[in-house]
């Protein structure tokens, strides 16, 4: 998977050890991280070192490609990434799952979408996926229509999915984009 990917507003990156001032500022609010399964509130700097430290690895795995997202000017701005499910989805079908957070200050002004679109054909072209899947908390609608506007389609299934920040189980509504065969690499 590549490496940097530009759009005409931001630049994905692997993430680094310079990010972590940053990432813990914004990871360390209740508005990001009650809406993401994993990331623990408050979110300290050991949290961010621990889960920056690991980066490199998990890319080198081939099966997890975290991107930071940053302004043109570098700020980093939240993360986005995929995940190749090794279990299988709700069809029995195995596929790359897409996550992402942004900070509540980038909220709203259509930059994970932008980074979504980016990284979804960047992962077309280089991992020829055929099968994407999220999930987003119900309450978080905007989530919803970002997953949306990437072409994932709504599956029936609502699964009950602890949330580390907050302790309790929140609804997350199972999402699935298939790539259509136009959009696929050719085969040689």
């Amino acid at each position: 998977m590549r490496t940097q990917i530009d759009t005409s507003r931001l630049t994905l990156r692997p993430l680094q050890m310079t990010d972590l001032d940053r990432l813990v500022c914004l990871a360390n609010d209740l508005r990001v991280s009650a809406n993401l399964s994993r990331m623990p509130h408050p979110f300290t700097h050991a949290d961010g070192s621990e889960w920056l430290g690991k980066q490199a690895d998990l890319w080198a795995g081939g099966k997890d490609y975290v991107y930071a997202i940053t302004d043109r000017d570098g700020e980093f701005m939240g993360a986005m990434g995929l995940h190749w499910m090794d279990r299988m989805t709700l069809d029995d079908s195995f596929a790359w799952e897409l996550g992402y957070w942004l900070g509540f200050p980038h909220w709203g002004k259509g930059y994970a979408t932008e980074a979504g679109q980016a990284v979804l054909a960047a992962a077309i072209a280089d991992l020829d996926v055929t099968v994407f899947v999220a999930g987003f908390a119900t309450r978080n609608t905007q989530s919803g229509h970002v997953l949306e506007k990437l072409v994932f389609y709504k599956r029936d299934a609502i699964l009950d999915l602890p949330v580390l920040a907050t302790g309790q189980v929140s609804p997350t509504q199972v999402m699935r984009r298939d790539v259509a065969e136009h959009e696929r690499r050719p085969r040689s």
